[in-house]
Parts: structure tokens; sequence; C-alpha cells
């Protein structure tokens, strides 16, 4: 534990770090639904070391990046890939409105990284 305390990411390791952290979580949404309510071992063991994974490398990113855009940018990227993973893999249906809130999604998530923020930049 005291090696992952000393661990000191730069702000482009910490966004390398958000990118592990969303494929993580998207990765244990996925093995959380292979497992069919926890009936298949594999698949719900993946699904617990997954989110174990996310929240220990969000942990890490929210010392580099604000809590606002950090959050927004996993929970944004990571809700939009498991819908597009769930209609690939799982055969999931959409609806137009489904699509258009994606498409949202994505907006926002992109105005919040084009707009500057960085986190040397102080707060409102």
């Amino acid at each position: 534990m005291k090696r992952y305390q000393e661990l000191t990411l730069t702000p482009r390791q910490a966004w390398l770090t958000l990118a592990l952290t969303i494929g993580s979580e998207v990765s244990a949404t996925l093995a959380l639904k292979a497992s069919d309510g926890f009936t298949r071992p594999i698949p719900a063991v993946g699904s617990f070391v997954g989110f174990a994974l996310a929240i220990v490398f969000l942990a890490k990113v929210l010392e580099v990046i604000p809590t606002s855009i950090a959050y927004t940018v996993w929970t944004g990227a990571g809700s939009a890939l498991v819908v597009v993973f769930g209609i690939v893999v799982f055969g999931d249906h959409i609806t137009l409105r489904g699509v258009l809130g994606i498409v949202l999604v994505i907006t926002g998530v992109t105005i919040l990284n084009l707009s500057g923020a960085s986190p040397a930049e102080p707060p409102l």
C-alpha cells in the first residue's frame, strides 16, 4: 500500500489512468451482464475485479484531475461505451431518444475537455 501512496501521476498519466478506469468499469459492467445474475462464476469474479480496479485507478486520478471533470468523463464515457457494447455484444436495442442521449453525453464530455480545464486551473 505504501508504494501506491507514493505514486504520483503527471497530468498526462492521470488522463491515461482515467482511460484505464473507464476500461475497467466498462469491462466490469459487461462481465456483470455476462455473469447472468452471478450464476456464472468467472464473469462474476471478473466484475468484482474490474470494479475494484476502477475504484483504485479513480482514487489516483482524483489526486490530479478535478473531481467534477474526472467523474463526468468517467461516467459519461463509460455509459456511452456500455451502451455501444451492449448493442454489439448482447444485442440490446436502443431507441432514437437513446441515441440522442448518448450523443448529448459525448458532446458534454467533449465540451468539458475542450474547455481548457486543467488541474492547475483555479476554481471559479
